[in-house]
Order: C-alpha cells, then structure tokens, then sequence
C-alpha cells in the first residue's frame, strides 16, 4: 500500500492580503523578520508586519497607485515583504527585480512593463537614482532605510517611511479602500523574469490565485510551524524564496533572519541557530565541502565516517544519538538544524546521504518559476533520496515520452501554472500543450509510488554521433565529488570532424591538488576523470577536459549560467 501524503494542520487563506491579517491574529507579537541595519539588530513582528502592509496598501490607494505596476529591488529587507504583498492586494503588479540586473539594462526592464512606483533599498540608492531621468515615466521612487544626507533632488522621490505615514494618517481618518477592496484573483499579479540561466529572459506571468494555490501547496508538503526558525540567504526576486520561504512561512508563524551577505553565512547560522533552512544546491555543497575538508585537515574524516556508519546501523534497530555524536560539526551549523529543503538543481545523493547521517534531513523538492514555483517535494514521512518528491497538493504531473522510451518530457497541469508569458504570446503557445499542459523543458520518469525523477534539461541534452542522449547534469553529479573538482560544466565540443565529444570545463580544487602548474592541475584532474571514465558505460566516457582559471558565472541564486560556458 503507498504511504499517503503528510496530514498536518495548514492555516487557510484566501487571498494574500488574508494572508497577512490571519497571521497577525494568530501570532501576534512574535518575531517575524530580524535584519541587520548599521549593526543593529531590528526586529518586525506579525502585528508590525500586518500595519506595514495595510499602511502601505492604504497609501497606493490614497495616492492613486492602486492597480499599478510596481519594481521592488534590493537586497533582502522586511519592507520588500510588505511591498510584494501589500501591490498585490491593492489590485497591483508587482515586479521584483534581480538587484544586479546590469545598470544599462535595468531601465529597459522597468519600461516594458509600464512601471509606474519603482521601490528600492537605500544599498541601491547610487544604482537607481542616476535613471530618474531615463525613467520619465516613473511616478514615484521609494527608498527603503534611506540613510543619505541629502535627498535627490526630484519630487518623485519618497521614503519608505514617508508613504507609510501617509497610508497611517489615512487609516486614523477611516480610509478603508484598502480593507475593502474586491480582488480578481484570476487577474495578473506578478511578473517574475526568469533567471536567465540558458541565456534568455522571459517575464512570467502569475495571478493572484498562482501565488496563493503555490503557498498552500508548499506548506501542506512539510510540517514546519511557529517553532520553525530560518535564515533567509537566497534573493526574494527568486520565486522559489519568496513563496516557500516568506509567503509560506508568513502563514506558519515562523521566525526569519535575514542573512547579510554570502561570506557572513556560516557567522549567522552559527549565531542565529535555525532549526530549518531553504537552500540551493550550491549552498548545501559549499557546507559540505567545508565540513568534511576541516574534518580532513584535523585527521578526523574517517573517524568520523566509522562513527557515521555505525549511527546509521544503530537507527535501524530504533537508536539515534547522531545530536550527541557529531554535536561539535552540528555546532557549526548552530546547533539546531534539523532539516534543509533544497531546489533549483539537482543534489548530489551522497551528499544528502551523508547529512542525513549526521542529524539533518534533505528534501529535495522540484519547481520552476512558471509553476509559482513548486511542482513536487519530498516529505519527513516519505522521501526517496535521488527523487524530487510526490507533486504538490492540485497539481498533476505526466510524463510525455515516445514508445519505448523510459524517460521523457514533464508535464504539468494545475493551480499553481503561470498565466503565460509577458507581452509573448508565441513563446507562450510554444510552452503549452493543445490540451493545456504546460511543458517544463524537463527530462524525467515517475517511479510506481508517484515519486518524480529528473535527469536532465532538454536544452541541455547532448546528442552524439552514434544517436545517443548524454544528460550532462549527470556526469557532473559524479564529477563534482572528485576531490581535483571545484565546479563542472559538462557540454558536447564539435572536434574538427564535426564529430561531438563530452567535454568537461573544469574550475579545479586547488586545495586538493599537489602542485600549482598548469600541467599539474591538469594532470590531477585527468587523473580523476580517468577513473570516472572507468565506471562509466563507453558511450559516456568523458573525452576532453578544459581547465577554467575563474569560477563560472552564477546567477544570484547562485546557478551557474551555463550560456556563457562556450
């Protein structure tokens, strides 16, 4: 009999501006968000959080801004929370924009989608105001944490403060357009451009109804709940943060501070000491690595691993002591963590493997921005490690493949699927199916409990000579655990006879390597490849290797754009 779906109490919603009045009725005064601002410490509440909302949603409408387009930028902050929110519930768009969007291209991003109020924080402040004059258009520029000592000098600029205070004299005298206010869930949003990973950059577009069937959806797939705490390291632009770890954990009560910069996130976990982490698999591997590269350092890596291997035998007979076992590498970690959803890309599963050896569970889960983003998790009841879990509550997934073949396109259907495509219709017909299934782009096969399995990008696929499909991201799985690897990016090089080879570019683990010299590096990492190579069925044996000096370029939820790898 197959295990069923977890069964957990979710507090229900109805649309966000619910989402935030509930909460406040429920949690009250408890911490929601903790950041940094000049090295203090601030703190904003469920109660706080709902005023901010409803002052600012009050003041969109008091100032005519009320079902307008709206750009949020900037490193992560509370208010980009409240600005989210609070546009969509006054019948606005919201645009959250990637912060390092290059500065001649962030006007054009703003323009196309007929921007009206451009939000950002005061980190952006340089950025932004020297194109107040390209962006005539723009009614209004808003400041969040403004710090400067002279202000632009443009009427179009506002702080954060200021348009709050204007929705705060209009709640005192009985303004209640934003309470009242009758939603068209079917309506757009949100415009989320997409990451451009595969050197494109389309504006997805969600409703209303996307984001709040997206946020019940990832609740109901994990029993997280008040006593949940988190650091937040990935970007809000990205939808998988925004829904999973803000609009989602809004609605659990949860406790989140927001992490100040990459390099200061071991400092914070280790002072903050979350019991929950979202992650990217980048960020899971970059801890692993240093866990087991300071256990080496100390001579302690196959002590530690005896003493894994004993653990996990004890478990089976019903004996856990992995919190009193590896509590030192835990402590590093805080203390606390017990569990780390992770998305975006594939993780290792020996990584996930060894964590779970040591005291904290992985669960992979699987989304793309066009589905709000989740489309299946795994659950603490019921995982399958190398799986991205069962889909989400509504949401129905098939698998598209030809006669014969075990793997093939995947399908998706449901509440959770984007309206389309931004100002592209033709993009958007291309992407759906005649019967309405929206085609992920995604190569994978469904196991007979349910359970989803990707194994590679469709774009990605290299064809050889001989007919067969190579998945790259499979032989980079196993690459990176060679000890001469850093990052890998496997593609398929054209030699001079037009035949395709499996290339892999490498940024070498330097570390790891005896020797500085090129030849040396090269011959560490061959040596690595070689013995791949030999696990390997032929067809796969990776061919040439290319030795990168720099690390790839990444996008700010930290995925390496593989475009750029020529």
């Amino acid at each position: 009999m197959k295990k069923a779906y977890p069964g957990h109490y979710v507090k229900q919603f109805t649309d966000l501006r619910d989402l935030a009045k509930t909460s406040a009725e429920a949690f009250g005064d408890k911490d929601l968000y903790t950041y940094k601002r000049h090295e203090e410490n601030v703190v904003v509440t469920y109660n706080q959080f709902y005023d901010y909302v409803r002052c600012l949603g009050t003041a969109f409408h008091k100032l005519g801004f009320a079902e307008s387009t709206v750009v949020m930028t900037g490193e992560n902050h509370p208010a980009y929370s409240v600005t989210y929110i609070a546009t969509i519930a006054a019948g606005g768009v919201i645009v959250p924009l990637d912060k390092d969007i290059k500065d001649d291209e962030m006007p054009a991003f703003i323009s196309k989608c007929r921007t009206r109020a451009v939000f950002f924080t005061n980190a952006m402040f340089d950025k932004i105001v020297p194109m107040f004059e390209k962006l005539s258009a723009v009614e209004m520029f808003v400041c969040i944490d403004f710090d400067k000592e002279e202000r632009p000098n443009d009427p179009r600029f506002k702080t954060f403060d200021e348009i709050i205070e204007v929705g705060k004299a209009a709640l005192e005298e009985g303004d209640t357009s934003f309470d009242d206010y009758e939603f068209d869930m079917s309506k757009l949003a949100a415009i989320i451009f997409t990451s451009g990973t595969t050197g494109t950059s389309k504006g997805v577009m969600l409703s209303h109804y996307n984001l709040v069937k997206a946020t019940l959806a990832s609740d109901s797939m994990i029993a997280y709940d008040d006593t949940t705490s988190f650091v937040s390291v990935l970007p809000m632009h990205h939808t998988y943060e925004m829904t999973c770890a803000h609009l989602g954990t809004i609605n659990l009560g949860a406790s989140t501070f927001f992490n100040d910069g990459i390099k200061y996130t071991m400092r914070n976990l280790s002072a903050v000491k979350p019991n929950a982490m979202v992650f990217v698999p980048l960020y899971v591997e970059t801890i692993y690595k240093r866990i087991f590269d300071e256990l080496e350092k100390k001579g302690m890596a196959n002590k530690v691993r005896a003493l894994m291997k004993m653990s996990d035998g004890m478990r089976k007979i019903g004996i856990d002591t992995r919190r009193k076992l590896f509590k030192p590498i835990l402590e590093a970690l805080g203390g606390r963590l017990e569990s780390i959803i992770c998305g975006g890309a594939p993780l290792p599963r020996k990584i996930m493997e060894d964590f779970e050896s040591l005291g904290i569970t992985i669960l992979e889960g699987y989304g793309i921005t066009e589905c709000a983003p989740l489309v299946s998790c795994n659950t603490f009841g019921w995982k399958k490690f190398g799986s991205v879990g069962l889909p989400v509550p509504g949401c129905e997934v098939k698998i598209d493949k030809a006669d014969g073949e075990e793997t093939g396109e995947i399908l998706v259907k449901g509440p959770n699927v984007m309206m389309g495509y931004y100002e592209d219709p033709e993009a958007t017909a291309a992407v759906f199916t005649e019967d309405g299934w929206f085609r992920t782009g995604d190569i994978g096969y469904i196991d007979e409990d349910g359970f989803i399995y990707i194994t590679g990008r469709k774009k990605n696929i290299i064809l050889l000579s001989n007919g067969k499909n190579i998945f790259p991201e499979e032989l980079e799985e196993y690459l990176v655990h060679c000890s001469s690897v850093s990052e890998v990016v496997v593609i398929g090089r054209k030699d001079d006879k037009g035949e395709t080879k499996i290339t892999a570019v490498v940024y070498p683990n330097k570390e790891n390597i005896t020797g500085e010299s090129d030849d040396e590096i090269y011959a560490a990492v061959k040596a690595d490849v070689d013995a791949l190579n030999k696990t390997l069925p032929v067809f796969k044996h990776i061919t040439d290797i290319e030795i990168r000096a720099e690390e790839f370029e990444k996008t700010t939820s930290r995925k390496i754009k593989r475009y750029k790898v020529k």
